[in-house]
């Protein structure tokens, strides 16, 4: 049986995803609070790549691994 760690699978890519985009709530809301346009835009950088995670490791990663 193959065991593969759950942190390198598809499923795991998007709960990276989903805790980087909690974070990057979080992140965003500060910088509101404080009126610091530099966290604002961390936020913003965070969410991104939360975002582009999964299909960055399904379209890009995995296909050179094979």
């Amino acid at each position: 049986m193959n065991n593969t760690s759950f942190w390198k699978t598809k499923a795991g890519a998007l709960t990276i995803g989903f805790i980087l985009a909690m974070v990057s709530f979080v992140v965003i809301l500060i910088g509101i609070k404080m009126n610091s346009e530099m966290l604002e835009n961390i936020g913003l950088v965070i969410v991104i790549i939360a975002v582009l995670i999964s299909p960055i490791k399904v379209f890009i990663l995995d296909k050179k691994s094979k």
